[in-house]
């Protein structure tokens, strides 16, 4: 059997991008659209396989295929989102307080 070599990431990237929409749509279909196959390389390459030696390619598609979504969401959370992002806390209007009488009309 031949071994297959790439010469560069892009090379590599080109070869397991079937795998990586393949995750893509697996995570849009659990709602979060804005993933995309380059966050999901993103976070393998920087995440998983950084300390890795003699990878297959059988091996990065199985890794592709199995990490759970949340981890891939939560990367994409912490790249994306700005460390001083914060939600405005506004005051709520207060609701009317319904007496017992009027519960039982």
């Amino acid at each position: 059997m031949e071994e297959i070599v790439f010469n560069s990431q892009e090379e590599l990237y080109k070869r397991i991008l079937p795998a990586l929409r393949s995750k893509m749509k697996r995570i849009h279909k659990d709602g979060y659209k804005s993933i995309k196959e380059i966050d999901i390389w993103d976070y393998m390459r920087l995440n998983r396989w950084n300390k890795s030696v003699g990878l297959e390619l059988c091996d990065m598609v199985h890794d592709i295929l199995n990490i759970p979504n949340i981890e891939i969401m939560k990367y994409y959370h912490k790249i994306h989102m700005p460390e001083n992002y914060k939600i405005e806390e506004i005051e709520l209007p207060k609701l009317k307080d319904i007496s017992e009488e009027e519960k039982t009309k």
